[in-house]
């Protein structure tokens, strides 16, 4: 029997990490007609209201349809999508469908152990308001899940949020979106702290501020225990921080510990960083990967953008003996899988401050099929961006291949380093690789006594997503406009109905892949697996 995707998505990039090169050839004509055969089976099918089917508010389900609350109106919701919370103190809070918390005042959600702070499946989760809310659990304090084609999102604006994770779990994140994305906007101040628990005789082994893939929970099996077939999915997997702020620490960790972790499997991923954003990241030491930012996407570009906007990005790695496999540490790192786009880390007008044991900045696209090279990833530095540290810093190329025997990897791409025209073959323990780096923007140390005018007009300094839409990703600064319906079951309460566990739970799946076109797409890559066997 085929072995099947783990529910857990970090744990699934660490089973088909890029670097092992565990991906094969696929049917793309059968890929591409069920494709067509979805996409047409989309437009076909009805809108679908989203709004929460119910919620659970410390334990106790309330059904769509009826408006819910308690007496001293620390929280309320409408039935449908709209929930307030006004001096709430209380356990978990949990929905089907989408569910958006209005908040005002001091707010503190205490989850139970092995339950989130507040979680939403088969919809997207929007924090909003000019309140604070302070939000613990064990892991995922705060998530959402989709099934890969909607819902999914978690969205904080305005609103001040606390996020602790405190551990006690295998995989532990502040906040988590699965098969879907994380904005964080219009002001907002978010400070994550993800950590192992005190006292546990091991630390987690992987720890996440925020996580976003394109990945839904997997079903165990099929009617028939077929296993679900692999598929792509074109939604989630990016992060925005626009013109807000947000603060990082994650804890060590046993295999794994990062800031930011985005990845998508068939997918480009956009991450962004715009707009005065002030973004401070600081990951703990971890025993193979150590990043304050790690960007990463499976057949699919990484675009990553810092405009206008202040970040400081460091990593920690207690490993003696850095290699290329294991015990690596980035303060920034995009890596990407595509024969057809240029990966990028591109820097517009912005301070920059990163550190990693291994590097400080570094953009590579790998090629696990042959040794043809793909498009380099890029270092892309506009706007006057200068780099201050190294004194002598420049963008340095980097190209390796790598043949284990049982197949062929080409690499190529940039990283921060000292002056050189050479290309780099190994940026392992390189001393033309540069392991604090410092990019300003301005007339740096070009002595020139007048002030550099602007430039006008100024170039777009990221291309348009929207050009290309098979290929590039999907800005998510406009969210969907969530359509709400109203049922006519009772407000019924249910001291039975808690709130389900999270993350790794199997019983956080989206929804049944019932769509004619995903069955044709997992049927040709099933045939072209058993071919290439």
């Amino acid at each position: 029997m085929r072995t099947q995707i783990h529910d857990n998505s970090i744990n699934h990039g660490r089973a088909c990490s890029l670097s092992h090169g565990t991906w094969r050839r696929v049917g793309a004509k059968l890929a591409c007609a069920g494709a067509c055969v979805l996409m047409a089976g989309q437009l076909l099918l009805p809108s679908v209201a989203l709004a929460a089917d119910w919620v659970n508010v410390g334990g106790t389900q309330y059904d769509a349809g009826t408006a819910a609350g308690d007496e001293a109106g620390t929280w309320s919701w409408n039935g449908a999508d709209d929930m307030k919370l006004n001096g709430y103190d209380g356990g978990s809070i949990g929905a089907k469908g989408n569910l958006t918390i209005g908040v005002t005042g001091t707010n503190t959600v205490t989850a139970d152990a092995g339950q989130s702070a507040i979680a939403v499946k088969n919809g997207n989760l929007a924090i909003t308001g000019d309140g604070t809310l302070n939000a613990t659990a064990q892991n995922d304090v705060i998530t959402a899940s989709g099934d890969g084609r909607t819902g999914g999102d978690v969205t904080i604006s305005g609103v001040s949020v606390n996020a602790t994770a405190s551990g006690a779990a295998e995989n532990v994140a502040g906040i988590r979106a699965t098969a879907g994305s994380v904005t964080i906007d219009k002001g907002a101040d978010v400070k994550i702290e993800a950590k192992s628990a005190e006292g546990s005789w091991r630390p987690v082994e992987i720890i996440c501020g925020i996580h976003a893939d394109n990945i839904p929970n997997r079903h165990a099996a099929q009617e028939g225990e077929q296993e679900e077939p692999d598929s792509a999915y074109e939604h989630g997997g990016d992060v925005t921080v626009d013109g807000a702020s947000l603060s990082i620490k994650t804890g060590d960790a046993s295999w794994a510990s990062m800031c930011i972790n985005t990845f998508g499997i068939k997918k480009n991923t956009l991450m962004k960083i715009v707009n005065g954003a002030d973004v401070t990241l600081s990951a703990g030491s971890a025993a193979s990967l150590s990043a304050g930012i790690s960007a990463r996407s499976q057949d699919g570009a990484v675009w990553m953008l810092v405009e206008k906007s202040n970040l400081t990005s460091r990593s920690l790695s207690a490993a003696s003996g850095i290699d290329a496999d294991r015990n690596q540490s980035f303060g920034i790192m995009a890596e990407a899988n595509t024969r057809f786009e240029t990966p990028r880390i591109q820097i517009f007008k912005s301070k920059i401050e990163a550190s990693g044991a291994t590097a400080g900045i570094y953009a590579i696209n790998r090629n696990v099929v042959n040794a043809t090279l793909y498009h380099a990833a890029m270092i892309d530095l506009r706007g006057n961006a200068t780099i201050t540290i190294p004194m002598d810093g420049a963008v340095r190329d980097v190209k390796k291949d790598v043949d284990t025997g049982q197949w062929t990897s080409s690499q190529s791409g940039q990283v921060i380093g000292v002056a050189g025209s050479s290309t780099i073959s190994d940026i392992v323990g390189s001393a033309e690789v540069a392991h604090d780096v410092v990019i300003d923007f301005g007339d740096g140390q070009e002595p020139d006594p007048t002030p550099d005018p602007e430039p006008a007009p100024e170039p777009d300094p990221m291309p348009n997503p929207e050009q290309k839409p098979d290929l590039k990703p999907v800005d998510k600064d406009a969210k969907t406009t969530k359509t709400v319906t109203t049922k006519t079951a009772a407000g019924a309460k249910n001291a039975s109905g808690a709130l389900a566990a999270t993350g790794d739970s199997a019983a956080m799946a989206a929804a049944a892949l019932g769509i004619a076109g995903a069955s044709v797409i997992g049927a040709g890559f099933v045939a072209s697996k058993r071919r290439n066997r």
